[in-house]
């Protein structure tokens, strides 16, 4: 095995097995089928009130969230809900800027520290104010709702567990919250975290686990990993009765000490947090990658969130402000505002382990000092595994088998002492396997971390028109009945900003539109600026076509354009207000004329302008006298609105998108069932991989078949 590098048109070859001094690799057995959490993703913390209104710059932004060379790949904001209302803006810009950046993986959610009524270390709140402090945490939630950067979620409390500094919480009263006032958190569309401990203690969440009717009023467990360490034992981050309730987990903050550097990679530091011991002890970058992979591959946790994002000890750099601490260190000038070493150690998980990716079985600790995790990404068309050395006296050699993924090459990616998530070029697969040498040919500390990112031949399904035909026009376009959705570049057929489907209409449901109930039966809600979705036409007759929209708004500012095949059919169309406040009354709006050549057409409705609930639209042609023909058919309506809870169309292809065959089943399940046992095709059973989609909702599958 080789691994080709190409530096200033030169090809380089570098030999990985057989090299003197080299011992056998270790390796790690990669199970695609073996699935455990999904991912949401990474962050870091901002708290302007604290960091003195320094939490996030725009040039911040794009360092943190990012996902390019020298970014860290964070999708997560973590900030807090102040105590006075006065202060709900302080995060806003940081939002926005966060926010602009990771686009739809972009993930915000709040914690309360203390708030009107609870203030100051060792306060709690009394029961009798429970239905107040739950409204102060909805206020939080409308108000960043209304500046355009909604909570994914909130928790009810930070460290209830610690509460030296802020407001405290037993067991008992988390429970009681839990169970009588929590859902009431998911008024403005918000998930609800439970209150985080400081130092993940079991005894803070094991009554509400225990209670059915209390957890359903939990969407996340939130934890922080203070009082664990480098030398926490495993079983700090288990947690067996989650694991049996299969309730989500992040940890929503951390840092490993505070009065070291970002850029330490192996010194010797004065350390301690508000948990541990301050000793004189080794400060490593790499303990970042070793408790990220624990949280996620031990601990079964979907979020790893990181306490400040800028600080001297953060994840970008700051000038070190910390001057209570005992022994303050100095960051030379030439650091600040750089991705730190932590930061990039981080971002070997968060810029290329993305939100949705599935954590899957693998060889989790192959020799001592050198731990594995693997993740197929949302789509299932690329496999990550990051590979942790924590031994700084030797280089590690790794095989890695992934058997019936399809993967031609890794992409291999190092961070350690001198490398900054460094790109090291393809390393070829064969027969599903793949050897490397971490961090080749470094004579100092030879502790890194590897990313290895799988990629195959480009797989594509083809998209379709909604019901298997182009809409002939003139006609009526149901809005929800976008075009079904394929796999690979150019098979889009809609953009949604968040993958949260927020409607509540009973339809489409596997995918992230946010389809509502109101207008004419159905509608598309809940839209943000930069989304669109797409509509396969058929024009028989070149000419001008009328526009009308049947649409609703509660704002001001709500608009659309429509393009076809790219290019702008009209201007942007200003929305009124129909009700203010109210997305449930609905208007025929004018579109004016637009004008469309003979042939098929891609139709893209673009959201111009946020907050427009659209039913429908409608394009009318003229007669000769240039008068509206106002007879259409009403294509994909109520007659075609397929229902997906009983039997569905399911098409089967190849990797390179050829349809193999058309099943009806009850489920995707059934589908898969039927095609593996060969009932399809005469009992000539399948073997290889395979991708099946749902006609109706577009749900695609990938099918694993060996025989």
């Amino acid at each position: 095995m080789r691994i080709k590098k190409t530096i200033k048109g030169a090809a380089i070859a570098l030999g990985v097995l057989g090299v003197a001094g080299i011992v056998s690799a270790s390796t790690v057995n990669v199970d695609l089928d073996e699935e455990h959490q999904v991912i949401r993703g990474f962050g870091g913390m901002v708290h302007n009130t604290w960091q003195g209104g320094q939490g996030l710059s725009e040039a911040d932004a794009k360092l943190a969230f990012g996902t390019g060379d020298g970014q860290i790949g964070l999708n997560t904001l973590r900030i807090p809900v102040n105590q006075n209302s006065n202060d709900f803006n302080k995060e806003v810009q940081a939002a926005k800027y966060a926010k602009a950046v990771a686009g739809k993986d972009f993930i915000l959610f709040a914690t309360p520290w203390t708030s009107p009524y609870a203030t100051g270390g060792g306060a709690h709140v009394s029961s009798a104010n429970y239905q107040k402090y739950t409204d102060h945490l909805n206020s939080f939630a409308e108000y960043m709702k209304n500046q355009g950067v909604p909570l994914y979620a909130i928790s009810f409390q930070n460290e209830p567990d610690y509460c030296h500094n802020w407001a405290c919480m037993t067991a008992d009263e988390i429970y009681n919250y839990t169970k009588g006032y929590a859902d009431q958190l998911r008024k403005h569309g918000t998930k609800v975290i439970s209150a985080e401990s400081f130092a993940y203690q079991k005894n803070q969440y094991d009554k509400v686990l225990q209670d059915g009717t209390a957890l359903k009023n939990w969407d996340i467990l939130g934890a922080h990993f203070y009082a664990s360490s480098a030398k926490a034992k495993d079983n700090f981050f288990q947690y067996d009765l989650a694991d049996q309730k299969k309730v989500e987990r992040w940890m929503t903050e951390h840092y490993t000490e505070s009065q070291g550097s970002g850029n330490d990679w192996r010194e010797m530091r004065w350390t301690g947090d508000q948990a541990n011991p301050n000793v004189y002890d080794t400060v490593r970058a790499m303990d970042v990658g070793y408790e990220i992979h624990r949280g996620l591959a031990i601990g079964n946790f979907s979020q790893y969130t990181w306490w400040y994002i800028k600080r001297c000890y953060g994840l970008i750099m700051a000038a070190n402000t910390n001057t209570s601490s005992p022994h303050p260190v100095s960051i030379p000038q030439g650091e600040i505002n750089k991705v730190s070493k932590r930061g990039y150690v981080l971002s070997q998980y968060a810029r290329f382990v993305r939100p949705g990716a599935i954590r899957v079985g693998a060889t989790i600790n192959p020799e001592p000092e050198v731990y594995a995790s693997a993740y197929k990404s949302a789509g299932g068309d690329s496999v990550i595994v990051v590979l942790v050395n924590r031994d700084y006296g030797h280089n590690k050699t790794v095989t890695v088998n992934v058997p019936g993924a399809n993967i031609e090459t890794f992409h291999m990616y190092t961070t350690s002492e001198a490398k900054n998530a460094q790109y090291e070029g393809e390393v070829e697969v064969k027969n599903g396997s793949v050897t490397i040498t971490m961090d080749a040919g470094n004579t100092s500390n030879k502790d890194c971390i590897v990313t290895l990112v799988g990629v195959g031949p480009q797989i594509k399904v083809p998209r379709e028109p909604f019901g298997g035909t182009a809409v002939e026009l003139p006609a009526k376009i149901e809005v929800e009945n976008f075009d079904v959705p394929g796999v690979g570049s150019g098979n889009k057929t809609y953009y949604d900003t968040e993958s949260e489907k927020k409607g509540d209409a009973d339809y489409r449901n596997d995918l992230g539109v946010d389809i509502v109930m109101g207008g004419s039966g159905m509608a598309i809600g809940y839209t943000n600026e930069g989304e669109w979705l797409e509509y396969t036409v058929n024009v028989a007759t070149a000419g001008k076509y009328k526009l009308t929209l049947n649409a609703a708004s509660g704002s001001t500012t709500s608009s659309v354009q429509f393009l076809a095949d790219g290019n702008a059919i009209t201007d942007v169309i200003a929305i009124p207000q129909t009700a203010e406040n109210d997305w449930s009354v609905y208007q025929e709006i004018e579109g004016g004329d637009v004008e469309l050549e003979a042939g098929t057409h891609i139709i893209r409705l673009a959201i111009t302008g946020s907050y427009v609930n659209l039913d429908w639209f409608m394009l009318q042609a003229y007669d000769a006298e240039g008068s509206v023909v106002k007879e259409v058919m009403a294509i994909a309506g109520k007659d075609l609105h397929l229902d997906t809870r009983s039997s569905a169309t399911y098409d089967v292809f190849d990797l390179r998108g050829k349809k193999m065959a058309t099943i009806t089943a009850r489920n995707m399940t059934e589908a898969i069932q039927l095609w593996k046992n060969g009932s399809i095709m005469g009992n000539k059973k399948s073997t290889g991989i395979n991708l099946i989609r749902n006609r109706a909702n577009g749900r695609v599958a990938k099918i694993h078949t060996n025989y």
